[in-house]
């Protein structure tokens, strides 16, 4: 008698011991469905799985504060709680982020890691200035422009940002002499006016602009041709090139 007893506390406690996993496995198979009654959330959290740390990495631009404030959760509050699919997608609404990575550390850690969109333009507008990504993306737009974007290539005309790969196009021929303009107009939609760093209008033709550009980089290695007291290059027309000088007066004492 005393052994049947024995095996059935034996057999007991292994009965408790299968219920307590069918029921924490059953939890996290059908976290829909448990997790919103209050009893679960708390016994998930008593296991060990309380959030305790939100980790935010490669945010520079983005506030860490506002990528929290984005985290969507379902109806509790433990680390399984949060919504990884729902909250990548609230993330990626912010023109700042490009994409963005969500992932447990458990017991009791979220990591984020956020991959943020570069400003490389400036779109000035009539009465707006818009930082733009490398596709004409835009991204935010500036009260000012802020020493941090100072060196940003400005953009202007009706649907410049539309146009930036015939630029970048146009670009690579010489990224050495592409660093040195400042400021790329697109003219009625058709052709482009670049200013260089040292106050010098080149004007571009519609058609074959890469291969005007190639001109001024050769006469640029040959000769030095962008010097200050240049005003404007007109390569417009095909055969020739009509070149503007400075006035003296717009000229620097160590420019003549």
């Amino acid at each position: 008698m005393k052994n049947i007893f024995k095996i059935s506390q034996k057999n007991l406690k292994n009965f408790f011991l299968l219920l307590f996993l069918t029921f924490t496995i059953s939890i996290f198979l059908y976290p829909s469905i448990f997790f919103q009654f209050n009893i679960v959330n708390k016994y998930i959290k008593y296991l060990g799985f309380k959030l305790d740390n939100i980790q935010v990495s490669g945010n520079n631009s983005v506030l860490k504060e506002d990528i929290i404030d984005k985290v969507v959760f379902k109806n509790c509050d433990n680390l399984f709680c949060i919504d990884l699919k729902k909250s990548k997608l609230e993330l990626e609404k912010s023109n700042w982020i490009k994409s963005v990575k969500l992932r447990y550390r458990l017991p009791s850690k979220l990591l984020i890691t956020i991959k943020e969109e570069k400003p490389i333009f400036i779109l000035k507008e009539a009465e707006k200035i818009t930082l733009l990504n490398v596709e004409g993306k835009k991204i935010q737009d500036l009260e000012i422009v802020s020493s941090n974007y100072k060196n940003l290539l400005i953009l202007s005309g009706y649907g410049v940002e539309n146009k930036i790969l015939n630029l970048l196009n146009i670009f690579s021929i010489n990224p050495a002499l592409s660093e040195e303009i400042k400021e790329a107009t697109l003219v009625s939609s058709r052709r482009w006016s670049l200013k260089h760093s040292a106050n010098i209008t080149i004007e571009l033709p519609e058609n074959n602009p890469d291969k005007a550009f190639y001109k001024i980089v050769q006469l640029e290695k040959k000769y030095g041709f962008l010097n200050k007291k240049l005003k404007k290059i007109d390569l417009r027309a095909s055969d020739r090139m009509i070149i503007q000088l400075k006035n003296i007066s717009d000229l620097k004492e160590n420019d003549i």
